[in-house]
C-alpha cells in the first residue's frame, strides 16, 4: 500500500512520515469545522449556483481544492469579526452587484446591504432580532436585557445600529430608544442617520401601523 497523501496527492517512502505530514489542503480539512470556514463554504456554493449555474453540488472537497479557498475564508471571518447578519442574503447581493471576491470584505459594501435589508424586512424579524441580541449583550455585560439602551454607552449602541442588530422598528417604538436618540451628539447622529432617518421610518410606521402596535407593546411589557 502506498504512502499517498489524500489532499496534495504527495508520496511518501514512510507512513509515519505520512501520518505526521501537513500540507496545505490537510490543514484546510482539519479546519472544515470552524465557523469562519463553514461560512465561506456557504458563500462558496452560493457563488457557484447563481455564476455558474452548476447543477452538481460542490462538496467541501472541492472548496479545499478551490484556489478561491482563502478569499471565501476570508470573507467568512470578515462575516464573524462584524457579527454580520443575514450573511446569505448578504452573498446574493454580492453576486447580482457583480462585486468582485477581492472585495467583498469590505465596511462600505456591508453597510450600503444593510441599510436596503432594514427598511425592507419583516418588522417582527427586526423585533426578534434585537431581542435576542440583547440577551446577548446582557449575559456579557451582567445587565437586564432590557437595558441595553440605557447602559450599552451611545457609542456602542450607534455601533449596534449600523451593524444592523438594533433596528429603529426597535428604536423608534420604546422609552429607551426615544431618550438614546435625543440625547445623541452630532457626531454620533451622523454615524447613524442613513439607518434611522426620521421622515423616511415616520411613513413607514403609518404603512405598518398593527406591527408597530405590536413592537411597542412587546418592548413596553419587557421594560424596555
Amino acid at each position: 500500500m502506498s504512502n499517498v497523501c489524500e489532499y496534495c496527492e504527495k508520496e511518501f517512502k514512510r507512513e509515519s512520515t505520512l501520518l505526521v505530514h501537513l500540507c496545505e489542503k490537510k490543514r484546510r480539512w482539519q479546519e472544515r469545522n470552524d465557523k469562519g470556514v463553514r461560512i465561506g463554504f456557504n458563500a462558496y456554493i452560493t457563488f457557484y449556483i447563481y455564476t455558474q449555474k452548476s447543477t452538481k453540488i460542490k462538496t467541501i472537497m472541492d472548496f479545499i481544492k478551490s484556489p478561491y479557498y482563502n478569499a471565501f475564508v476570508k470573507f467568512g471571518r470578515y462575516c464573524i469579526s462584524i457579527n454580520a447578519i443575514k450573511i446569505e442574503m448578504f452573498v446574493k447581493y454580492l453576486i447580482n452587484k457583480n462585486k468582485k471576491l477581492d472585495y467583498w470584505s469590505n465596511d462600505s459594501l456591508y453597510s450600503n446591504f444593510l441599510i436596503g435589508i432594514i427598511k425592507t424586512e419583516n418588522p417582527i424579524d427586526a423585533l426578534s432580532r434585537a431581542l435576542k441580541y440583547s440577551m446577548k449583550w446582557a449575559e456579557d455585560s451582567n445587565q437586564s436585557s432590557n437595558d441595553i439602551l440605557r447602559l450599552a454607552g451611545a457609542n456602542t449602541i450607534c455601533h449596534m445600529i449600523i451593524s444592523g442588530h438594533i433596528s429603529p422598528w426597535v428604536l423608534y417604538s420604546c422609552d429607551s430608544g426615544v431618550t438614546f436618540m435625543g440625547n445623541l451628539t452630532t457626531e454620533q447622529t451622523k454615524i447613524i442617520w442613513y439607518f434611522i432617518e426620521p421622515s423616511g421610518w415616520s411613513s413607514k410606521f403609518k404603512s405598518f401601523n398593527d406591527d408597530v402596535v405590536y413592537i411597542k407593546g412587546r418592548l413596553k411589557k419587557a421594560g424596555w
